[in-house]
């Protein structure tokens, strides 16, 4: 019998709260990149050098940004990336 899914790896996590699918390989970095849309380093900067003002948390611990490109997102868990907004 043949699964339907081809990639047994895949499956869903949460990013800010809607459910995601994530492959194996998909790191803290694409998930930045896929949200805002933005190229992102390795180091996790936006390759245009404008900054991002974000904050990543996986199962409520915070990720530093020099972490993401090696953080995997497992199927199941929940990512929250948050944005710095300016204002008074």
């Amino acid at each position: 019998m043949v699964s339907q899914h081809d990639d047994a790896a895949a499956g869903t996590a949460s990013i800010n709260g809607a459910p995601v699918p994530v492959r194996e390989g998909f790191t803290l970095t694409d998930a930045v990149a896929d949200l805002t849309g933005r190229e992102i380093t390795p180091r996790g900067t936006a390759t245009d050098g404008h900054p991002l003002g974000i904050a990543v948390a996986v199962d409520d611990t915070v990720v530093p940004r020099s972490l993401w490109a090696t953080t995997a997102v497992a199927p199941g868990q929940s990512v929250e990336i948050v944005t710095a907004v300016q204002g008074g």
